[in-house]
């Protein structure tokens, strides 16, 4: 008999024994309960196989104590067999938890040690510790801190993550206290330690300035800083504010306002200090004249950095939606607004939306969407007279003929700009036209049916279709996508489903996907699930197909088996099974 086999049967042997001696109840244990398990995994791929055979004893142990307190024990022992090496891990304490606490704290220690096989035959050994506190008192500040380390290993190379963060917050009145620092180091053989921290401290809170009147601010101030062992660092720092305002003096008034301003700056050892900041501004109104129809109009003006520019963009939107039942199974909506912005330094523009959708009961069993949305926007090819060395009308032009080759002109009326040729004078370039504004569309679409062609038959299928261009193209498809699925349940045991997506985008190759799943349930609550997808994408196809069947056994036992392969019919082919035992008690 080989090794790896008297393992597992010392493992089924012995965990049944310890079990006897578990102590069901007593004056130090109230209630113990929890499962023991056997696991046998065996995975396949293209570099090789792995496989991992584990058990473990689960418990629960509930003290008699006045404060809530729970544990959580387990033992695991575990055979390893690799290409490399064959191994076996006794772990006394695979997983010990410990949960103390009542309505004011709550503490709780965890530590794990476990493996894993992945369905490409990857072998991932981990152990994790941790321990969390929180505080809960009231009329006091709320904390809450978690310390964890978590050990990993897969493929020969070891990585280990420290995490520590601190959190607490403190309501006043109506405002809202919060501030919280974290910290985390991550190290793995091979590569330079990572290191980062952050701190956050923050307010924020609603209150009713005046009846039907709603004030609400957040600010918050953040920094986060990482670093390496290479000696690398990164550091940002920012802030943010926003103040809202909302009111309805009337039922069919309602009014909006919003300020918001934030900035950031970024720190780097290998780059210069660099940093944005953005202010928005605007005041909206909502009009509701009838239920069924919306006006509402907004104004603001939104300050923004860029390119190490102070930039203004000011803007104004006005819209109306109408949503109505034209007929007992139809219901009709209708939405357009026009944005203005007028930018000093892009120029103007306007940008429109027209949107409509429909939706329709068709039979007592299908109904149908549709959703068409056009958007035109004016984009403004304008180039600021900075970039050139002088600018004007093309009467200005003259006073610079003297110039040496490469000296620019911009004319400011007709948009051309001209480049002197050589040192010769007047000897200028033809010129070069810039369209002040283009216009661009974007129309897309979409139908939507969902049926139950009978009692035991669901079907959904969804059509969508996108394009973008300079002219309005209303008939013409773009880029299209269908995705549909169909179910069929005959009875309450069965479920069948099919489901999948084709894709036609307007520059590209198509791609399709299909996935078919089958669910059986058996008496005594055995399950089965079956399913099968294919995925072509540019030329390239792949498949997979899984498995699982449960079997719930007498005693409150459990057996489940788990199968899965992908690219089937390819030398790049993985295998997976998986077979399980587990008994609670």
């Amino acid at each position: 008999m080989e090794p790896k086999w008297q393992v597992r049967v010392v493992l089924a042997a012995a965990i049944p024994l310890l079990l006897l001696g578990v102590p069901r109840a007593g004056d130090a244990v109230t209630r113990v309960n929890g499962n023991y398990y056997l696991e046998d995994t065996q995975a396949e791929g293209p570099n090789g196989g792995t496989g991992l055979f584990q058990g473990g004893l689960n418990l629960s142990i509930l003290p008699p104590t006045k404060k809530k307190l729970q544990a959580r024990l387990s033992m695991q022992l575990n055979y390893t067999a690799t290409e490399e090496e064959k191994r076996m891990n006794f772990s006394p304490v695979g997983n010990l938890g410990l949960d103390l606490g009542d309505e004011v704290y709550q503490f709780n220690v965890q530590f794990s040690q476990f493996a894993t096989v992945s369905t490409t035959a990857d072998l991932t050994e981990t152990r994790t510790s941790r321990a969390a506190l929180s505080l809960s008192p009231k009329d006091l500040p709320r904390i809450a801190a978690n310390v964890s380390r978590t050990e990993s290993a897969v493929k020969g190379v070891s990585t280990t993550t420290d995490t520590a963060t601190l959190f607490g917050e403190y309501r006043y009145r109506w405002v809202n206290l919060r501030g919280g620092y974290s910290t985390n180091r991550r190290d793995s053989a091979g590569s330079a330690g990572q290191e980062s921290t952050s701190l956050q401290a923050g307010a924020g809170g609603s209150y009713e300035l005046l009846p039907r009147t709603i004030l609400s601010l957040d600010y918050d101030v953040n920094r986060f800083s990482s670093g390496s062992d290479k000696g690398d660092t990164t550091e940002t720092t920012g802030n943010a504010f926003h103040l809202t305002a909302n009111s309805r003096p009337v039922e069919a008034l309602q009014l909006v306002g919003n300020f918001s301003s934030s900035r950031t700056v970024f720190d780097s050892s290998t780059s210069v200090v660099a940093g944005t900041s953005e202010r928005n501004a605007d005041l909206t109104a909502n009009v509701d004249p009838y239920l069924f129809l919306r006006l509402s109009g907004t104004a603001g003006q939104r300050r923004f950095t860029d390119a190490s520019q102070t930039r203004h963009v000011d803007f104004t939107t006005f819209g109306a939606a109408v949503n109505q039942r034209v007929r007992d199974t139809i219901q009709l909506g209708l939405n357009a607004s026009r944005r203005f912005e007028s930018d000093p330094d892009q120029g103007d523009n306007t940008n429109d939306t027209f949107g409509l959708n429909m939706t329709a009961d068709l039979t007592s069993r299908a109904a149908l969407r549709a959703n068409v949305n056009v958007t035109r926007n004016e984009v403004p090819s304008f180039v600021s007279t900075k970039g050139f060395d002088a600018s004007g009308t093309l009467v200005d032009r003259g006073t610079y003929d003297d110039r040496p080759p490469g000296f620019t002109f911009f004319d400011e009326v007709h948009h051309d700009v001209y480049t002197k040729s050589s040192a010769s004078i007047g000897d200028w370039s033809a010129p070069v036209h810039f369209d002040p504004v283009t216009e661009r569309f974007s129309t897309s679409k979409s139908v939507q049916v969902n049926a139950t062609p009978s009692d035991k038959t669901g079907l959904a299928l969804t059509y969508t279709s996108s394009v973008s261009s300079d002219r309005l193209k209303i008939a013409s498809a773009g880029s299209q996508a269908l995705n549909g699925s169909l179910t069929y349940v005959p009875n309450r045991r069965t479920n069948y489903s099919l489901s999948g997506t084709v894709s036609l985008p307007e520059n590209g190759g198509t791609s399709w996907s299909g996935t078919g799943s089958m669910t059986y349930r058996f008496f005594r609550r055995h399950q089965l699930n079956l399913s099968y997808g294919r995925q072509v994408y540019s030329g390239r196809s792949s498949d997979n197909f899984s498995g699982t069947l449960g079997l719930a056994l007498r005693k409150q036992a459990r057996l489940e088996l788990a199968l899965s392969s992908t690219n089937l019919f390819r030398e790049d082919r993985t295998e997976f099974f998986r077979v399980r035992f587990s008994k609670s008690f």
